[in-house]
This record gives C-alpha cells, structure tokens and sequence, in this order.
C-alpha cells in the first residue's frame, strides 16, 4: 500500500496535485481511493473538484466530506483542502452514496449483505450528514458484519451557514451518506481511539425525552438548567460554544459515552447530535488540554505497533476548539507513523461489540497496511512540553482541582453508599439491603427456575444475655455470629442483620437440603463460640425455606419465620425446614 497526501489552496493547486499523484502512484494497482476533505462550502465548487480528480483518475473510488480544518500530515491547515490518495497493491476499495434518509433502513440492510458477500471484508468506512441526525438506522443495520471488521468514519462539518455535505466524484449529498468498503486478503485495519475529558460531579437521570436526540428534562428540571445552576451557562445564542468543554457523559454499561450538545431551546431542552434515552444516567464532564495530548500520545503508541502505511485522522471539532493552537502537539506524532490526513468532524462513527453509533469528542485514527508488519518496533520519541502554550494557568490549576474533588466525590459517594446498605454494628448488610437482595433473590428463582433457600436464625435467650453480662457482651455475641455467617457464605450468596438478634442467610443455587446442612454446621460452629465473659457459650436457633413458584415476597417470609419459631418453641439450638 502507498499512501501520500497534497494540499489544495487554490486552482493552480490541482493541477499540481494531479501531477505529483501521477508521478508517485504505481504503474498498477488493485485499488485506488482518493478521499478529499474541504473547507469550500460551495457544491459547485466541491463537485468541479471531485470531477475534475475523477476525469484525471477515472478509475479511482472517490469520498469526500466538507469540513472547518483539515489534517495534513501530523498538523492543522485552515482555508485549505486535502486531497489524499490510498493506493493499494491486492485488495479493493467501493464506494457507495445514499441520499434518501427515508430509505435508510432498507438501504443499510442492502448494503450490509453486499458487503458479507465480499471476501477478506477488513473495514467499512462512513462519511455522513450527521447534522440531518437520521443516519442511525443504516448504522444499526451492519450489526451483523463479523466483529472483526473495523467500522469507522465522520460527520461533515463547515462554520458556514450552509449545510455540511458529503459527496462522490458525482453526486453532493446534503442529507445521507457516503460508505466504503475496504476488503483484501492481505489487508489489515486498525483503528486507536483517544479522548480526554473526564466526568464532573454526581450523576443525573434523563427524565423526560422527545425522540432520541432532544432531552427536555433532567431529574425532572428544564434539561438546560444542569449547565446554568452548576457552571453558570446561560440558555442563549453562545450556549454550544460555552458547553463544548462540558459535554454530558452517559453511563452504558460499565463505562461512559460523550454527548455534545448542539444546541438550547427556548423552553430548556437540549438537542444532541448522538442518541440519548430516558431513564439513562449522566453526568457533565470537563476539558483536560494535557490529558488529551497524553491520551493522544498513547494512542499513536498503540498505533505505532501497528505499523500502518497510510493513517487516517478524524478528530471532533471540539478538540480543534479547546485545544486551539496547542492541537499540534495532539496531532504531531502521527508524522512519526506513515503518511496521514484526515479532517475534523461533526460527531464520529465507531463501533464498540455489536453497538455501531455516532459518538462525540473522540480522535479516531484507524491505520491501514498491506501484509504483515515489519518485526523492527517503531517508537513514538515526541515529547509533550511541561506547559501547553493556548491553555492558561488558571485552568490548569482549576482542572486539577476539578479532578481531585472529583476523585474525592466519587470516593465519599460510594462509602456513603456502603455505609447506607451496612450494618453499623456487624458490618454486614442491614435490613434495608437484605430486604432488597431477597426481593431480588425471589425474581431470581422464579424468572430462571433455580433453587434459592433462605436460612433466618435468632440467638437464643439474647435478652437474658444482654441482661446478664451488659450489652457490650450483646454486640460481642452479635459480631461474632456475623463472622460465622460470613465465613459460611459462599460466591453469590448474601448475609445480613434482619433485626435486633435476627440474620438472614441468601444462599444461591442451593435446595432445602443444601440449605439444611449449612444452617447445621452454622448451629454447631456458633455453639462452639465461648465469647461470654465465664466462658459459657450461646446457641442460635435456625428455618430454612425454598423459594416456591409464584410466591410473593410476604408469602415466603411467612413461610422462613414460621420455620423459625418453629425451632425456637421446639427446644431451641436447632433446624427446622418451613411448610411447603
């Protein structure tokens, strides 16, 4: 593969680009892309482009997209175009354009089973309106294709006032997209994301939503009012350009999304670019200028091992603006790599397992090479300076502030979490927790047909010990039953204080008997306990209860109490098994 890029400034600049392509391109090649990523906000203009690289290469694929800046080889060009060529040597590029948003669905089924048929698919590139924000469907149709091929690509972007077009060496697409598919037996894809903002503060439940990209109200306020009450941006004409460092993190899964907001209206809703959905937790986040340029620095790291021959950068225009002139040293150790180009994006098109989706304030690299990689490492040597000129001091100190309260947050809120659902005494789960695990425990069996039983114990004559010994010798009972409970249980299985001298023992994948004989060997191993000031000992009395089909959470409590004054009237210090 042979990958090499020009800039285009002015016409005279074309014919030169054509010239120099001609001298450097193979004498053949299986495949020939010309990607072209412009400022020029003009169809017209951008077609006459596109045609006249089309009449001078007519057997070249040709992509493009509109943009604010483009990336040229490790660095920013304004008021220019790119025009890169991606020769490749055995494996095949084809592009595609749809244009008719209604059709998108059917359209991305189509196309998703005309790429399965293609051997050696290794990546499908896509380059889309995503201002028009109804390109969603087709994305969602290539779920099927093996998760081994790279999904990547951009949404258009221009500071005009025109709408941001994608296009072909024919068409100019105002509202669709343009997808391509890279596929070869010996052609390898590897994309590196990066990011750089951190969350901010405690979470937020989208309550109230119109479709999927306009969120009208956060913990039942005026969605807007989270950005006013906590940093003080107003809901008016410069809310997107206040909000850039501040993009809203969605928990999904394990991990969060970035949702930029596009924009506020009137009544405080906030419209996204990428989907969103009510009940979803989120979270404001912030700006880190060097934590950018580290995560960037990692990512052509991982890239470097790759050892790509050609790169392409698409990098949220977010970036471009926070950053300002300090974005060179996000971008400079692409040169370090292979030749590279790309542009800055309205939102970015990844795809993590099986979820293909728009996400926002990413830099995407995705490298690509034919063969195998040479054995030799490629170190990235760059070096990032002590203090990024563009970003001032005091934001410096304010962002690690901002992380270390944060961090401080986070880490008070999930002990405030821990000492809700513990017991203060016998630090094992309260009443409030076990009562919420055994409701659970009781869907559990009955949605998955397992067995679930339940040990409740009391201790035996506790008022007596209490009233002997004092209560200090009454929480010492208490805590060391809680340590045999909890050396009893086993993965998955819950113990908690019920009550006063009460516990509850959850115990998952386990029956009447299994149940039995753990409540045994817990009555034995109490009684053996000599924590009493004369060295006497005390005994627990115990009722085991299966979990039944159908049964409500009151029906079983019923049922596991009964067992247990059961035992207690029955001689105490013993197990007995609830009704059926």
């Amino acid at each position: 593969m042979l990958q090499f890029s020009s800039m285009i400034r002015s016409t005279d600049d074309v014919a030169v680009c054509i010239r120099r392509a001609r001298e450097q391109l193979p004498e053949t090649c299986t495949g020939l892309l010309i990607s072209i990523f412009t400022v020029e906000s003009d169809p017209k203009k951008i077609l006459g482009l596109a045609r006249q690289l089309g009449k001078a290469f007519p057997a070249a694929a040709i992509v493009g997209s509109m943009t604010t800046d483009v990336i040229y080889n490790g660095g920013v060009r304004v008021n220019a175009a790119v025009v890169g060529f991606s020769a490749f040597q055995s494996s095949e590029v084809r592009v595609a354009a749809f244009d008719k948003l209604d059709t998108l669905s059917e359209d991305g089924k189509n196309f998703c089973a005309q790429a399965k048929r293609l051997k050696h698919l290794a990546a499908v590139g896509i380059f889309g309106t995503l201002h028009a924000l109804d390109i969603q469907p087709f994305l969602d149709r290539l779920a099927p294709l093996d998760e081994n091929v790279v999904i990547f690509g951009g949404g258009a972007n221009t500071l005009q006032n025109a709408p941001a077009c994608v296009f072909t060496k024919d068409k100019v697409i105002k509202e669709g997209l343009v997808a391509v598919l890279f596929s070869g037996p010996d052609l390898h894809v590897h994309a590196s994301l990066n990011f750089g903002w951190k969350p901010l503060g405690r979470e937020f439940v989208i309550t109230k939503m119109e479709g999927e990209h306009v969120v009208t109200e956060i913990d039942h306020q005026p969605a807007a009012r989270i950005y006013e009450k906590y940093l003080g941006v107003p809901a008016d004409k410069h809310f997107s350009r206040d909000t850039l460092a501040f993009p809203v993190f969605v928990r999904r899964g394990n991990s969060y999304v970035a949702r930029h907001t596009v924009d506020c209206r009137e009544d405080g809703a906030l419209l996204f670019i990428a989907d969103l959905h009510e009940g979803e937790t989120i979270r404001l986040s912030y700006g880190n200028p060097g934590e950018m340029v580290k995560d960037a620095k990692v990512g052509y790291t991982d890239m470097a091992a790759f050892r790509p021959e050609g790169l392409l950068v698409l990098s949220c225009y977010a970036h471009r603006m926070f950053l300002h002139g300090d974005v060179k040293f996000e971008l400079a150790h692409a040169r370090e790599i292979a030749p590279s180009f790309g542009f800055y994006t309205y939102g970015e098109i990844f795809r993590f397992a099986e979820n293909i989706g728009i996400h926002n304030m990413m830099l995407l690299t995705v490298g690509f090479r034919e063969g195998e990689k040479p054995a030799k490492p490629l170190p990235v040597r760059g070096e990032m300076p002590t203090r990024l000129k563009d970003s001032l001091l005091i934001v410096e100190r304010l962002v690690r502030f901002v992380s270390a309260t944060t961090a401080e947050l986070e880490a008070a809120n999930v002990e405030l979490d821990r000492m809700a659902r513990t017991d203060r005494l016998t630090k094992i789960a309260n009443r409030g927790e076990t009562e919420s695990v055994l409701k659970q425990a009781i869907t559990f069996a009955q949605t998955n047909r397992r067995p679930v039983s339940v040990l409740m114990l009391d201790i035996d004559n506790f008022k007596r010990i209490n009233d002997t010994y004092g209560h200090d010798v009454g929480d010492h009972v208490l805590t060391a039953t809680s340590g045999v409970l909890r050396a009893h249980v086993r993965l998955g299985d819950t113990v908690g204080r019920w009550g006063g001298e009460e516990f509850l023992l959850i115990l998952l994948e386990a029956d009447e008997k299994t149940a039995a004989e753990i409540a045994d060997c817990i009555r034995e191993d109490i009684a053996a306990l000599r924590v009493l000031p004369d060295g006497k000992g005390f005994t627990a009395s115990f009722g085991v209860a299966r979990i039944a089909p159908g049964e409500s959470f009151e029906a079983f409590y019923q049922r596991v109490d009964g067992a247990l004054y059961q035992a207690k009237h029955g001689g105490k210090n013993r197990v007995c098994l609830a009704k059926k």
